[in-house]
């Protein structure tokens, strides 16, 4: 039975999808400190959160059984995604569930904030009839900058060209063929705030973008400018924001969230006439809500039963589609790795990989791959596809792309290199079918060995009857061969051999072995 942890509100879609599941357990508690979360956590395999907790690196080292944290929204800067990772524990958001809702909540205080129509409509409540005072300015041609040009960002991009008006967008993540597409203008972020009547962020915070608008920045931008927020709070300096709508620089802004929550009484975005600001709900529709509820727990509940992953924000690669057609290549990737860990000569001091093919669209899935397939072997702990790369980053392993390594003509091949201090070692391997994995090299010598078992690999001097004494030695010790590969520089030079066994081959067994005289070195692995 699996033990899930939720902190927050979750819609009743969500709460019934949890109960429906016979192999779940649920416990509900709101309102969790730090410290009260830390203590509560380490029975627990999943974890379902929305903004209201703070999983710490703490939290994390406290959560022995945890597997998966689920953030029901967008956000996850209240989660330590390098702790998170380091314990191999998957992070996913929501990003699509309420994308429309807080696309539209975006519109909204645009034309809101345009139209001054929280001030009119408070204006009506006192009985008053002041028209010239509300007077406001129309989007038609003017220019909107967006910040961050993804789910939500495409969506205001489209909607923005509905009223005409021209859309520039700054995002260095996003190709020119997709600008192309929503019929959007890529440009530098200098340009966008020199260029722009509008801005409105929709951008994820980094250490990079966290006070992205402040005294600086607003400086650039036109006199007048307004600008919406809709994203997180910390991406503004409030302060700046506060000091430029005062003076006038900024003519008026819109904002839905805030650097703390709830917004403070002192904070000095309250009293300015030229703000809306709305209590973080720009997801909060019956539909998003809904949504997200629904999505987090499926995504949670297929990481613990070990089905697949969504959303992952701390792994290399989300789309469930491209991972289940990549898996055999994955697992190719996975078995060179453990191959080339359990024969070094030492420890691992660095890692140089080519991909060819197809395969090399998905360089950075399959590196992982790889590392895993490394570190597994040598490691007690726990190595998935989200630690791998930070625990060979600790080990110092260096690792990198290159070309060149190999002239085999395969239409989709993985070649890896090893070194470590002495020696260094080159393994080839593709699939002949999604079944049927095969090592087509070593170093020089040319193969065609299913790497899968246990296997001895022996090499040798390429003399006569030194396969025959082979298989006596094992013979003898009840060692039964169940395949035998052979590789050769030229006749009578090195021979590498792969033996595939049906059980381990015990250590006074290999002594005997490299006791033979052809033999120069014997390795055992198990694939």
């Amino acid at each position: 039975m699996f033990k899930i942890l939720v902190t927050d509100e979750l819609s009743p879609q969500g709460m019934e999808l949890l109960a429906a599941a016979e192999d779940v357990t649920v416990d509900v508690k709101k309102g969790l400190s730090e410290a009260e979360l830390a203590e509560v956590i380490p029975p627990y395999h999943g974890l379902i959160i929305r903004s209201s907790v703070t999983v710490t690196a703490n939290v994390i080292d406290r959560a022995e059984n945890l597997r998966a944290i689920g953030r029901a929204g967008v956000g996850v800067d209240n989660v330590d995604l390098e702790a998170a990772s380091l314990h191999g524990i998957v992070v996913m958001n929501t990003p699509g569930a309420n994308s429309m809702a807080t696309a539209e909540h975006t519109i909204a205080l645009l034309l809101a904030m345009c139209r001054n129509i929280p001030q009119a409509y408070k204006s009506m409540l006192e009985l008053k009839w002041t028209r010239k005072k509300f007077t406001g300015v129309q989007l038609y041609r003017k220019t909107i900058g967006i910040i961050g040009l993804g789910r939500i960002g495409s969506r205001v991009a489209l909607r923005c060209r509905g009223f005409g008006m021209e859309v520039l967008a700054y995002d260095p993540y996003i190709g020119a063929d997709v600008a192309r597409e929503l019929k959007v203008k890529l440009v530098s972020l200098d340009e966008l705030f020199a260029q722009s009547d509008f801005i409105t962020l929709h951008t994820a915070l980094t250490p990079e973008t966290k006070h992205l608008i402040n005294a600086e920045t607003i400086a650039q931008m036109k006199d007048g400018v307004r600008i919406v927020n809709c994203a997180r709070g910390a991406l503004i300096n409030e302060d700046d924001l506060a000091a430029a709508l005062t003076s006038g620089k900024v003519a008026g802004a819109a904002v839905d969230v805030y650097s703390a929550e709830p917004l403070p009484a002192d904070s000095p975005l309250r009293g300015l006439d030229n703000l809306v600001f709305t209590p973080h709900i720009a997801a909060s529709t019956v539909e998003a809500q809904r949504d997200v509820g629904t999505q987090v727990v499926s995504q949670v509940l297929q990481v613990l039963r070990g089905e697949d992953i969504r959303n992952a924000v701390n792994m290399p690669l989300t789309d469930p589609k491209i991972v289940q057609s990549m898996r055999p290549y994955l697992k190719l990737a996975e078995t060179i790795g453990s191959l080339q860990a359990q024969l070094a000569g030492g420890r691992l001091r660095r890692i140089e990989v080519e991909f060819k093919g197809t395969l090399n669209r998905q360089v950075k899935l399959l590196t992982v791959a790889l590392l895993k397939g490394v570190l597994s072997p040598t490691l007690d702990e726990l190595v998935n596809y989200i630690n791998a790369p930070i625990l060979a980053n600790r080990r110092g392993i260096k690792i990198s792309q290159t070309t060149g390594m190999d002239a085999r003509n395969y239409p989709n091949l993985i070649t890896c290199r090893v070194y470590w201090d002495g020696g260094c070692r080159l393994i080839s391997a593709t699939l002949f079918s999604p079944n049927e994995p095969r090592v087509v090299q070593v170093d020089n010598y040319r193969m065609d060995v299913r790497p899968e078992g246990q296997i001895l690999v022996v090499e040798s001097q390429d003399v006569p009857g030194f396969l025959g004494r082979t298989g006596t030695i094992l013979g003898s010790a009840g060692i039964n061969i169940a395949a035998m590969r052979f590789g050769r520089t030229e006749p009578g030079g090195r021979a590498l051999t792969f033996i595939k066994v049906d059980s381990p081959v015990p250590e006074d067994v290999i002594n005997e072995l490299m006791a033979f005289e052809p033999v120069y070195e014997v390795g055992q692995v198990m694939l």
